[in-house]
């Protein structure tokens, strides 16, 4: 999805190729909400961040907070969201502080923080069809991954592990 660094808004060849080819994202992204109700985002950080992976369309269809997953390889992370977001999609809720298991991972939910909701790049291609719905983007949760001794990591935690993980919660919510 989108360019060498994740960024489908931006690439080589100038604006005018970026624009055209985060046009199209948006037109595929929107084709699979019309088709399935929801898609998921897996997106390549760039040689300073995170890959990530998230939901866009599950608060529009089904009523049920976005999902976020940082810091595991894209098709991985992408794949997690989708199996918890498919589980979703059949009327289940994830509370927040809610633990679960997909495969070998343990996952926390988290709520994400508003600052991250309406800033940075995030969720730049859910808030561009989003905003073709006439929506901003809604509220997300954050699935939080368990390190290889079961510990979730939390907002102050060590910066190294926050560098793998970032944890995009409020204070009080992690």
């Amino acid at each position: 999805m989108g360019s060498d660094d994740g960024h489908p808004e931006r690439g080589a060849g100038g604006d005018a190729l970026a624009a055209g080819r985060a046009a199209e994202v948006v037109r595929a992204c929107r084709s699979d909400l019309e088709r399935a109700g929801w898609t998921v985002a897996a997106v390549t950080g760039d040689v300073t961040g995170n890959d990530w992976a998230y939901t866009v369309g599950l608060d529009h269809t089904h009523g049920h907070p976005e999902l976020l997953l940082v810091g595991l390889p894209a098709p991985l992370a992408g794949a997690v969201v989708e199996t918890v977001a498919e589980w979703v999609a059949t009327g289940a809720k994830l509370p927040l502080g809610a633990e679960l298991t997909v495969g070998p991972l343990r996952l926390r939910s988290v709520a994400v923080d508003d600052l991250f909701l309406a800033h940075g790049d995030w969720f730049n291609l859910g808030r561009e069809v989003m905003a073709e719905f006439g929506r901003r983007w809604p509220a997300t949760v954050q699935l939080l991954w368990a390190d290889d001794r079961g510990r979730f990591p939390v907002v102050g935690a060590h910066p190294g592990h926050l560098r793998r993980q970032p944890v995009l919660a409020a204070a009080t919510s992690a």
